[in-house]
């Protein structure tokens, strides 16, 4: 691609989308469209071909969705969408980063948890986890939000401020009080092992 079709592509996408902040839906709905070979060729680059760049692509495009408004007109659209592209990647990369390094391996206790279990032991797993859910349930909201965002969504601290409007501190502080409730609800008190 010359560097003049680039230039022409990135004032065209600019307009697209400013068009689109004005509510035109086929001026967002084309934006989209030429921009999606753009954002795939970047989600290739950080997570490799096949699945894992197509949900690259897919959450990148959410995410551009989300925050269109914040694009501001008369600026470079391209360098706008490349960073955005960009750190969605990097949060993908770090978010399989720690799902690899927290899965077991043949740990034997990991091994035991996961064997077919009897009766008994399944309506025991079911009582655990109606125990737990009320445990989070009795969080105060911010806390329940923390725990959330950064716990079961594994959002950065970035994308749970952004979501939830709360400071990146707040946040840490409400997940960590929660943390620490729940430790003394569910474990100290033996909840789980009625």
């Amino acid at each position: 691609m010359s560097a003049d079709t680039a230039q022409a592509d990135d004032v065209l996408w600019g307009q697209w989308m400013l068009q689109a902040q004005c509510g035109d839906r086929s001026a967002y709905h084309a934006l989209l469209r030429a921009v999606t070979p753009y954002v795939r060729a970047i989600a290739r680059r950080y997570v490799g071909p096949g699945e894992d760049a197509e949900d690259a692509l897919q959450e990148v495009l959410l995410v551009v969705h989300r925050i269109r408004h914040t694009y501001e007109p008369g600026r470079p659209f391209k360098p706008w969408l490349a960073t955005i592209a960009s750190r969605r990647c990097i949060d993908l990369l770090r978010r399989r980063s720690h799902r690899q390094q927290h899965e077991c391996g043949s740990d034997p206790d990991f091994d035991a948890a996961t064997q077919v279990a009897g009766p008994d032991e399944s309506l025991a797993r079911v009582h655990v986890a109606d125990r737990m859910r009320d445990a989070v349930g009795a969080l105060p909201e911010r806390q329940r939000e923390a725990i959330r965002l950064l716990r079961l969504d594994e959002l950065s601290l970035r994308e749970a401020s952004s979501q939830s409007r709360q400071s990146e501190g707040a946040l840490k502080v409400a997940c960590h009080r929660a943390l620490k409730t729940l430790r003394r609800i569910v474990i100290d008190k033996g909840h789980l092992h009625d």
